[in-house]
């Protein structure tokens, strides 16, 4: 039997003297690798120590692996599509179990297997399964035999000592403020991005957690704001917009304040139609950190800012101006003006319901085709994710004019989203001259936000009408959101 043993790997040799230059390496190991190294593996006879007929057809070194305190061997089979199994005895003694196939590539007929090795200085006993078939006078061979493994241990190379690392050090939960630095990509100097940021940020720890938010003081150009994650670039979680102001606030996790963060910007300049990207590093300074007073079993009460504008004093809707102003629900046309009377879009009366309604901010989804990032995206988009806005072929035209039975429509579907308890047993008893005018869509909501008091009409010669395509003003949308909130007791 030996001697046709050897005979065939003869042969085999002579046949297939060209092997393949480059050889599969070990499929990656996706768990944390502690140590990797290679050592040379002879594969030898179970009688003795002379070189088994099957050693030129493994590849040596094979590929180790240390990792979670199991020690991996990964071993190249060459002509594998001879090679029916590999099974290796881990434990001596004790069973043999077959070796794992990792990868497998059939042009240059290679196979890389796995095994576990409980000390890499012993040898490991193993038995092959051989088919050959197609070699001329050959015939089909077809055998199984025993093998034994031997790693030379000799060149194991000598693990450096891993320093200790501190756990780092755990702030209480609470919130509080702490300053940081936006450096330079490479170089220890302040970024030229540091003027879009406001310092401190603010600090929320909770559970171990660490979630530091920031205040971004150009919105209108900041087209996205990553920081690295996990080895990765990852979109911060924007809290709150404010576009009057230019300023965006943005909030994401920090593993360990005591680290340096990278962070990207993407800034888009419309005069200019551009756009760049700029890297960041962040560096929080932990000893910097103060603790938001607060007085224990009271809740802080946050003054109504008072807004003085000249232009409402002689309109009918100077309270609910005031009111919703000083709340930052509506906004000036400048610091000192409101303009009741002007026409307002469907884009701006969207921000003011979400501002109202504290609708949660997501990510751009390109809800819209005819909304981009340049626009208040964040505001129509959360208003349509809340149902308020609706459309039919993807447009939202924010800055079109919107009508009197559009903004009652969206009013009734807002406290629909908020609370629809509200609109339960809610009837109306005012009939409108020219409700033929309302359009269908419109008629249910108009009827709601008619019988809650919402919306009145006004009398036109004679005759109460509600003049359902006329374009609203803000001085209306003032009115409807003010009494929508009552209503809603917000």
């Amino acid at each position: 039997m030996k001697k046709q043993i050897m005979m065939l790997f003869s042969i085999l040799l002579v046949l297939f003297t060209v092997l393949p230059a480059s050889q599969i390496e070990a499929a990656e190991v996706t768990t944390p690798v502690k140590q990797e190294f290679e050592l040379p593996l002879d594969v030898l006879q179970v009688e003795n120590d002379d070189k088994s007929a099957a050693a030129q057809y493994v590849k040596s070194p094979a590929k180790i692996v240390v990792e979670d305190g199991k020690t991996f061997a990964y071993v190249t089979l060459l002509s594998s599509k001879w090679w029916q199994s590999l099974k290796v005895q881990t434990k001596q003694p004790g069973t043999f179990t077959d070796a794992e196939v990792i990868s497998e590539d059939t042009k240059a007929d290679t196979r890389v297997v796995k095994f576990e090795v409980q000390d890499l200085s012993k040898e490991l006993n193993a038995k092959i399964h051989i088919i050959v078939t197609g070699v001329p006078g050959l015939g089909e061979y077809d055998h199984s035999y025993d093998i034994r493994l031997k790693f030379d241990s000799s060149k194991i190379p000598v693990t450096p000592e891993v320093p200790v690392t501190p756990a780092p050090e755990v702030i209480k939960d609470g919130a509080y403020t702490i300053d940081f630095k936006a450096l330079h990509e490479e170089e220890d100097k302040a970024s030229s991005m540091t003027r879009y940021i406001e310092t401190p940020a603010k600090l929320s720890v909770k559970g171990g957690k660490n979630l530091v938010t920031m205040t971004l003081t150009n919105n209108e150009q900041i087209t996205a704001f990553q920081v690295e994650q996990g080895g990765k670039f990852v979109d911060t979680t924007v809290v709150k917009t404010d576009v009057e102001a230019n300023k965006r606030v943005v909030e994401f996790e920090v593993a360990d304040l005591s680290t340096i963060i990278k962070a990207k910007f993407t800034v888009f300049v419309a005069a200019a139609n551009h756009t760049g990207n700029y890297n960041v590093r962040l560096a929080f300074d932990k000893e910097s950190v103060k603790a938001v007073e607060e007085v224990p079993g009271e809740e802080v009460e946050t003054p109504e800012e008072v807004v003085a504008f000249t232009d409402i004093a002689n309109t009918w809707a100077k309270p609910y101006i005031e009111s919703l102003a000083s709340k930052q629900i509506v906004k000036g046309k400048t610091a000192t003006t409101f303009a009741p009377n002007d026409k307002i879009t469907r884009g701006q009366f969207a921000i003011i319901l979400s501002r109202a309604l504290e609708l949660p901010k997501q990510d751009f989804q390109g809800t819209f085709s005819d909304v981009t990032k340049k626009m208040d995206w964040i505001s129509f988009e959360a208003a349509s994710r809340a149902g308020i806005i609706i459309v039919n072929d993807g447009k939202f035209r924010p800055n079109q004019p919107i009508t009197r039975q559009q903004m009652a429509t969206m009013i009734v579907r807002a406290i629909e989203y908020k609370d629809a308890s509200v609109l339960e047993g809610v009837t109306n008893k005012v009939a409108f001259a020219d409700a033929k005018d309302i359009t269908a869509y419109a008629k249910t909501s108009v009827d709601l936000a008619t019988g809650l008091g919402i919306i009145g009409g006004k009398v036109v010669n004679g005759k109460n009408v509600f003049e359902p395509k006329a374009n609203a003003t803000r001085a209306h949308a003032s009115k409807m959101v003010y009494y929508m909130l009552e209503k809603l007791q917000k």
